[in-house]
């Protein structure tokens, strides 16, 4: 969603300077035409370029030419030139985000034109009071001005605005939520820029397309857009955006479950990204897929993406990636239930946020000095031009007052800023102090669930597990106690205790299970060895044989839920092996395969058909159990090799160290 959110914001920065595309006139030139210029309309055409020059260039500039084009206009009643300067005065209180003047002053001059009965006003008017209402999020009111506007434009037969209109108006159907009609505009708006070929505008329609489609899951037609924005930017040599544009190809084959294509287009575009020495990008994209892996509950394989990324803005003192990681590894360990490695990652994240606060605030400061000094000077030479262009025989006797009045008005304006920063700063304090006491609280909150979790896992052990030990002792009572003629009662007897006995292994694998939030290989090796050393007890006909291999002990490590399944798939398969098989040999085998870890679990008995046989529920619950932690199990039987298990737990795809945490 981040990716769509982006997008749109660039789509209305675009369409909130209309005349933003318009080849610029020298203004040297015009503030020397406007020194000559005679009392007339001319001068006021004059002013509203000049105004339209500086709003891109020197915003602050703009009230003092735009409001003298306009009361030179009344003075004149030169209507359309009144018009067009309240218009760009309007899109300076847009773009200083006063919001309130803007719409005012857009409504004088949209009276104005309904005055005049000007088309080109319409268009123009009606687009850009639709643009404050967009920023202000009332798209029910922004969306008939829209149309409006593109009434007007296709009156005008003016191509290039009737295709910002069609842009415009599936923006705003895009955020009522409205796909269908919001991709249909944009389709519009994209075969027109292609009639007109201004590959700028052709990029921003195609990356509109792809973000909608991809919004809509529909990703064959996303990765479609995506690779015609790919091939417009390769025509321009554009490689930063080539490499966008391979990522969001990349994510957009990920959702379609196409990991092999995903990972491929991740790569191309991280090779981009190298040979540009784009490390900020090279390690958001490491952030980024990584965060698909995690909203997908891949969290092994997202924290190494995670430490690849860390790792280059380590290198790199990129402090943003590194907040945004320390907060993605916090999520991650928060799922894992892993609270304290959370917590941890928690308080880095808001290390590294009071540091980029500082910085920001020391280069605010910087900022502003050296603003003060540039905007000094430069104020005094618009000043002195304005003046000359006026009257040049005031020079004199005025400088001195224009000066010190805009120092003063200068220094007014530093001293509010700095109080505004202050404040700013101390609202981000309240804000950081709020997060980490919410965060605190959640702490606290999983704590009390663990402690939830040891209190019944005792519950469970003390009264359950005391209850069925007192079942088993009354049955022995029974048998014992009293001399039972009937034989199938003694035999019904003994397996009930059996069962209860069973019962109580199971309770306390369960109980085992529960108590821990993640299984080391270590404690699996522990309960595997216990289990087939029982198992060995029970019978002397049969060997077994236990083996891991080295390094697995210490390096990976399962969920409880992961671990309790491996455990409970090896206790079935040998309790079938022992039951069934007529076995002399049992082997379990722990192997470690480069991007899985497989577990195999091989007798030499007298095996079964696979394809006549009925899968029992021993088997049955093998399959059920490795559904359940997305492992793959393969069963192989015959009377002359016996039956193999292997279960088979996928690891990262790629082969990678493992780091400390």
């Amino acid at each position: 969603m981040k990716k769509v959110i982006l997008s749109f914001l660039s789509v209305l920065f675009f369409i909130g300077f209309p005349f933003s595309q318009e080849q610029s006139k020298n203004i040297d030139s015009l503030l020397v035409a406007l020194k000559n210029a005679k009392e007339d309309t001319l001068k006021v055409n004059l002013y509203h370029d000049i105004s339209k020059h500086f709003i891109i260039n020197e915003i602050d500039t703009v009230p003092h030419f735009s409001q003298k084009g306009i009361a030179l206009a009344q003075q004149l009643g030169f209507k359309k030139g009144e018009m067009t300067n309240l218009n760009v005065l309007g899109n300076y209180y847009e773009n200083k985000t006063d919001y309130e003047k803007a719409l005012e002053t857009y409504d004088k001059a949209l009276n104005i034109a309904k005055e005049i009965n000007s088309t080109e006003g319409f268009a123009m008017l009606y687009n850009n009071i639709g643009m404050v209402h967009i920023r202000q999020g009332k798209y029910d009111v922004a969306l008939p001005l829209m149309f409006d506007a593109l009434k007007a434009e296709e009156q005008l037969r003016n191509q290039k605005g009737i295709s910002q209109s069609y842009n415009n108006i599936g923006v705003i159907y895009f955020y009522q939520q409205n796909f269908n009609r919001a991709t249909e505009y944009f389709e519009k708006s994209l075969a027109m820029e292609e009639k007109i070929g201004e590959p700028a505008a052709i990029k921003q329609a195609v990356n509109n397309l792809g973000v909608i489609y991809d919004y809509l899951k529909n990703y064959p037609k996303a990765i479609e857009q995506y690779q015609k924005a790919f091939q417009l930017n390769a025509s321009q040599n554009d490689k930063r955006e080539m490499a966008t544009n391979l990522h969001n190809i990349a994510v957009a084959y990920y959702n379609m479950e196409e990991f092999s294509k995903s990972e491929d287009y991740h790569n191309r575009s991280l090779e981009i990204r190298e040979e540009i020495g784009d490390t900020n990008g090279i390690a958001l994209a490491y952030f980024n897929y990584g965060e698909l892996l995690r909203k997908n509950n891949r969290l092994y394989e997202a924290k190494l993406y995670y430490e690849n990324g860390l790792q280059i803005a380590q290198e790199n003192d990129l402090l943003k990636v590194k907040q945004q990681i320390y907060g993605a590894f916090s999520a991650l360990y928060e799922q894992q239930n892993n609270h304290k490695l959370a917590n941890e990652f928690l308080y880095k994240f808001i290390a590294v946020k009071d540091s980029i606060l500082n910085r920001e605030n020391n280069e605010i400061i910087a900022e502003v000095e050296t603003k003060y000094q540039t905007e000094k000077n430069e104020k005094e030479l618009l000043e002195s031009r304005a003046v000359i262009a006026e009257n040049e025989l005031k020079i004199g006797r005025k400088n001195t007052l224009i000066y010190g009045t805009s120092a003063l008005a200068l220094l007014l304006a530093i001293l509010g800023y700095l109080l505004y920063q202050q404040q700013k700063l101390k609202n981000k304090q309240l804000q950081k102090e709020n997060e980490l006491k919410e965060a605190l609280n959640q702490i606290a909150t999983q704590n009390k669930l663990q402690e939830q979790r040891l209190r019944i896992s005792r519950d469970l052990h003390d009264n359950i597990g005391a209850q069925l030990t007192f079942i088993i002792s009354t049955l022995d009572s029974i048998k014992y106690g009293f001399k039972l003629q009937n034989d199938k009662l003694g035999e019904k007897i003994q397996s009930v205790s059996n069962f209860t006995s069973n019962t109580i292994f199971e309770l306390r694998d369960t109980i085992w299970a529960m108590n821990k939030t993640q299984i080391t290989f270590e404690d699996l090796n522990a309960r595997i060895s216990n289990f087939i050393e029982k198992a060995r007890e029970s019978t002397e006909k049969t060997a077994f044989n236990f083996n891991i291999s080295e390094g697995l002990i210490d390096k990976y490590q399962f969920t409880s839920i992961e671990g309790m399944n491996i455990y409970r798939v090896i206790q079935e398969s040998v309790h079938n092996a022992l039951k069934y098989a007529d076995a002399h040999n049992i082997s379990v085998k722990i192997k470690d395969q480069n991007q899985k870890i497989s577990i195999i679990i091989h007798d030499d008995g007298n095996g079964f058909d696979l394809e006549n046989a009925s899968f029992g529920n021993g088997l049955n619950n093998i399959r059920k159990r490795a559904r359940e932690i997305k492992a793959i199990v393969e069963i192989a039987s015959s009377p002359q090799n016996g039956t193999k298990i292997t279960l088979d737990v996928m690891k990262h795809p790629f082969q990678v160290d493992k780091k400390a945490s």
